[in-house]
C-alpha cells in the first residue's frame, strides 16, 4: 500500500482509495488527531490502561495517524478481506482485525467530534434544521410489503417489474 503522502499526490487515487477528497480528509484528521492521542495517552492499543507514558516505536503498526486513518477509511470503503487489507499494509489478519476495531470507534468519535455523524431520529433532524445547520439527504427507497388494497397499490406501485418500496406519494391524473 502506498503511504499516505504518495497518494496525497494523486487526488483520483486518494478519491478512490478513501473516499475523501484531500481537503476534506484533512480536516477529519484534525479530530482523527486528539481522538487518537487522547486514547493512546490513555490506554494501549489493546485497550488496556496505561501504566506508563507512551514512547513512540520503531516498528509500529502505522508510521502516523493520518496513515490509521487511510487504513480505516479504506477498510471501510472497499470492504476487503481482513487478510487482504492486512497485506496491503503489512500485518497479518489478527493485527489488522484489532487495528479495524479500534479504529472504526476512534473513526465515530472523530465524526462525533466534526458534527459529521449521520441523524438517526427525527428530533435531531428536526433540531439541525432549526439551528439552520447544512443537511444532506443521503436515502434509498426501503422494500415494504405489498398492500393488498387496489387502490393503496396505485398510489405505491408504478407497474414497472420491480419490487414495491416506499416512494414519494405521487397522484395519479384521473
Amino acid at each position: 500500500m502506498q503511504n499516505h503522502q504518495d497518494l496525497k499526490n494523486n487526488q483520483k487515487q486518494f478519491l478512490a482509495v478513501t473516499g475523501l477528497k484531500v481537503e476534506v480528509f484533512e480536516q477529519l484528521l484534525t479530530f482523527f488527531d486528539l481522538i487518537w492521542d487522547d486514547y493512546i495517552n490513555h490506554y494501549t492499543v489493546a485497550g488496556i490502561e496505561r501504566r506508563r507514558p507512551k514512547k513512540a516505536r520503531k516498528d509500529g503498526a502505522f508510521s502516523d495517524s493520518a496513515t490509521m486513518l487511510v487504513f480505516i477509511l479504506s477498510y471501510l470503503k472497499n470492504n476487503p478481506l481482513q487478510q487482504t487489507h492486512a497485506s496491503a499494509f503489512n500485518m497479518n489478519q489478527p493485527q489488522a482485525n484489532l487495528w479495524i476495531h479500534l479504529l472504526k470507534k476512534m473513526l465515530r468519535d472523530a465524526l462525533q467530534k466534526a458534527d459529521c455523524l449521520p441523524c438517526r431520529d427525527v428530533a435531531s433532524l428536526n433540531r439541525m434544521l432549526r439551528e439552520g445547520q447544512d443537511v444532506l439527504v443521503d436515502a434509498s427507497e426501503r422494500p415494504i410489503p405489498r398492500p393488498s388494497d387496489k387502490d393503496v397499490q396505485r398510489e405505491f406501485y408504478s407497474g414497472k417489474k420491480t419490487p414495491h418500496s416506499k416512494k414519494l406519494a405521487r397522484k395519479r391524473p384521473e
